[in-house]
């Protein structure tokens, strides 16, 4: 493996940073040169994001493995442009069961206006499913053919005809729901699995991402893809590398940070369901490395632990979060269930489906995340086009981080409209809200994108493409010469101290108790001698840590001294500090 040289424009980074990428399905395209414009300045520690997100993460984390390798790297990242803009919608191949669908969805895209949309649906739907239409066709016409060979009448041949229509809408919609209601179905809920297909003669995306991370890695001779394992411990001595991503189980109905923790074991994968999403490379390497399962119950198929962090491919990660439900198949994983009441039961394995990390957090800002940081982590979002809203700027960067940021007031239209808020609110809250915080936003590029630019228009032109592209060359760059850390980490220490300021008050305040109130904290401590039948301490670390309980209280009671810290010039808004479970 030759080594790049060290005085190239990547050789030597003077700084540290985390990057944050937000998911948008084809929007992805504007990553690349954003994070090889910040390559330049910045040395990636931790990467993570979501869907399309995760592809440029997984693609980042790569290219900073390789960082020192000839050919490899940010070398590689830099020709993602040359490849994705004339072969985008090809990387997108739907099973060939599935393909007529595919294709009313592309056309649909492509159509300039509604009228334009309803022609293409019509005609795509009935070329691609033209034997239903025939079939439907056949009864219409023998009665036409009937009625012109016996001279039957104007009539006649009329209401053949209608019936011939009325069959080929018939024949298009029967054999359209058997799609959407069996075919979509069987192939885990999405139109593309994401590798070659029989009729296909370029590579499925998830085989070019495969291709890519290892390429970018400088293991493309290598004999297995690039595992989290390896982010873990750089050649040459270089800091490890974090990479994190967002999928969602919809069987438990909540998100999961990729990777698993080590140990957690809970998972097992099914060779043959995964065999038709990921490339033989990948799969070969995981029947080798995997420790076999044997279900309790006795399920037939080849089971396999999901691979701990050290040897989970960066393929699989990235796939696991980008699978946009109907357009991208889901990954189906397996585990037992034992808040079932019997054993029989608890035995058998339940099938988990895994989509889109999207759908929990599309915006995963809170990744790598600190009180008081020591290196900015940089986000990259992609925003909806608003005519009133334009200033011209297609990539901008908040020019002040002081208090009162709004969300912008977006409308909606009719039902589906309205349906899709719903979703997009539910989903999105949390990630909107952290955005507007003092020592968030001004660290987030926006990168506006109009509706005919990114997201579901697969068969973008490559001018469009290239247009994207250079939007994330320019919000790279923005971030990259711009960013201010000293204002940043500034204005990160007053919201940690007002925060913290008002969290030792609300501990002090439990301590103390209030007079003929509920039995203070501190009291309850103090009678309470840690026999307990569960979490039970030895005697050194349950006195240590209810010495540490009243020193922490102690301490909310000093820092309620004047001048009170949250009642100065603090951003805003107000922030919470709560527990709450990793996902």
């Amino acid at each position: 493996m030759a080594m790049a040289d060290p005085g190239s424009r990547f050789g030597q980074p003077e700084k540290f940073c985390d990057i944050v990428l937000k998911g948008g399905i084809t929007s992805g395209v504007v990553y690349p040169l954003a994070l090889v414009s910040l390559a330049e300045t910045y040395r990636f520690s931790n990467i993570g994001g979501t869907s399309a997100g995760a592809i440029a993460a997984a693609a980042a984390a790569a290219a900073e493995y390789g960082r020192h390798t000839e050919n490899a790297g940010f070398d590689r990242l830099a020709k993602i442009p040359d490849e994705v803009g004339p072969n985008l919608l090809s990387m997108f191949q739907p099973t060939p069961v599935l393909k007529p669908l595919f294709d009313i969805f592309v056309a649909a895209s492509k159509a300039k206006t509604t009228t334009a949309r309803v022609i293409a649906i019509i005609s795509t739907a009935v070329s691609g499913y033209w034997r239903g239409a025939l079939l439907g066709l056949l009864p219409g016409g023998v009665i036409v053919a009937i009625a012109l060979a016996s001279g039957g009448g104007a009539g006649f041949v009329a209401f053949g005809l209608l019936l011939a229509l009325m069959g080929v809408i018939a024949g298009v919609i029967w054999r359209l729901l058997k799609a959407a209601n069996t075919d979509l179905v069987a192939n885990d809920f999405g139109l593309c699995p994401g590798i070659r297909q029989p009729y296909a003669s370029g590579e499925g995306f998830t085989d070019w991402l495969a291709r890519l991370i290892d390429e970018a890695a400088g293991f493309e001779k290598a004999d297995r893809p690039l595992t989290f394992g390896d982010l873990a411990a750089p050649p040459g001595g270089r800091p490890p590398i974090q990479l994190a991503m967002m999928t969602t189980s919809l069987m438990e109905e909540r998100p999961y940070t990729l990777p698993f923790p080590a140990e957690d074991r809970r998972f097992v994968f099914e060779k043959s369901e995964w065999d038709r999403i990921f490339p033989g490379r990948v799969m070969a390497f995981l029947a080798g490395v995997c420790e076999p399962f044997t279900p309790p119950a006795g399920e037939t198929g080849e089971y396999y632990y999901f691979p701990d962090p050290a040897r989970l491919p960066l393929i699989v990660g990235a796939r696991m979060s980008l699978s946009f439900p109907f357009l991208i198949s889901g990954v189906p994983l397996w585990r037992r269930d034992f808040t079932l009441a019997e054993e029989a039961e608890q035995d058998k394995l339940r099938r988990c489906f895994f989509s889109d990390g999207g759908l929990s957090s599309n915006f995963p800002i809170h990744f790598f995340d600190h009180l008081l940081p020591n290196s900015p982590t940089f986000a990259i979002s992609l925003d909806e086009y608003d005519a009133k809203r334009d200033r011209g700027d297609n990539v901008w960067l908040p020019s002040s981080a002081g208090s009162g940021s709004q969300l912008p007031v977006l409308p909606f239209d009719g039902l589906g409209g309205f349906l899709m808020r719903l979703l997009m609110s539910a989903k999105d809250w949390q990630d909107n809200l952290q955005s507007t915080l003092p020592g968030y936003r001004e660290r987030i590029a926006h990168v506006v994108l109009k509706p005919e630019q990114g997201g579901l228009n697969l068969a973008m032109s490559e001018a469009t493409i290239r247009k994207l592209v250079n939007y994330g060359e320019q919000a790279g760059t923005t971030l990259r010469d711009k960013f201010d850390l000293d204002a940043h980490r500034w204005r990160r220490f007053l919201v940690a101290m007002a925060r913290m300021e008002e969290t030792l008050d609300e501990v002090a305040k439990a301590y103390e108790g209030v007079p003929g109130g509920p039995e203070a904290f501190g009291d309850f401590l103090g009678r309470y001698s840690g026999e307990t039948a569960s979490y039970k301490q030895d005697a050194t670390r349950l006195a240590e840590m209810l010495k540490r309980g009243a020193e922490l209280a102690a301490s909310g009671t000093n820092w309620r001294a004047e001048p009170r810290i949250r009642e100065g010039n603090i951003p805003k808004p107000p922030t919470n500090l709560r527990i709450t479970p990793k996902p």
